[in-house]
């Protein structure tokens, strides 16, 4: 029985998402780094975690970048694994499959909005020279790495796009097969008459 597979990643395909991929490695070390405890290019006082609290993120998340581990950062590196696994060695059962494709193409958002904060910084923030608590290069970082990971994602989803995992249009059932009719017999052929002789 012939089954449905999903399209053989190429080398292109790869090193595309290799390359999207690495846009974030800027922005993972850099917010790694301060979770860590490291200063360099933070104003005097700033803590992460309090800035997680006053936006109003979950006790959780506040609690593990006091220690040392950033969520920023632990998402950055999910969406990497994800484009990796889909481009390298694609799951072989279909329902997880299926279930990474759509954790995916819902990364795929990541571009519009990494292109959204690169226009924002472009067009300046805070409250002036010298009033930015954070170092002037975390946005162009955060940026690049929001746009690298959609883009990684999106490429590494592109060869299933038509593939029985997720298909994009309804394929129609197979007709069944006919069973095959027997062959006519051929009609006898007519006896030869039998010649009479005269006495």
């Amino acid at each position: 029985m012939n089954r449905h597979r999903p399209r053989t990643t190429t080398p292109a395909v790869t090193l595309a998402v290799t390359l999207a991929g690495s846009l974030a490695l800027p922005y993972i070390a850099l917010k790694s780094y301060w979770a860590a405890g490291g200063r360099a290019g933070l104003g005097a006082g700033f803590d992460m975690g309090d800035e997680f609290r006053r936006n109003g993120a979950p006790a959780a998340l506040v609690w593990l970048e006091r220690h040392g581990v950033d969520f920023t950062a632990v998402l950055a590196l999910t969406g990497l694994a994800l484009a990796v696994v889909l481009a390298r060695r694609p799951p072989r059962r279909r329902p997880l499959r299926l279930l990474l494709l759509t954790a995916a193409r819902a990364g795929t958002l990541l571009v519009p909005y990494g292109l959204l904060t690169a226009l924002l910084g472009a067009l300046g923030h805070g409250d002036g020279p010298g009033h930015d608590p954070l170092t002037g290069w975390v946005v162009p970082a955060g940026a690049a790495a929001f746009t690298g990971i959609g883009t990684a994602l999106a490429v590494a989803s592109w060869p299933y796009r038509s593939s029985g995992d997720c298909p994009v249009r309804p394929t129609r059932p197979a007709s069944p097969t006919r069973p095959s009719e027997p062959e006519p017999k051929p009609a006898p052929a007519p006896a030869a008459q039998q010649s009479t002789t005269p006495n």
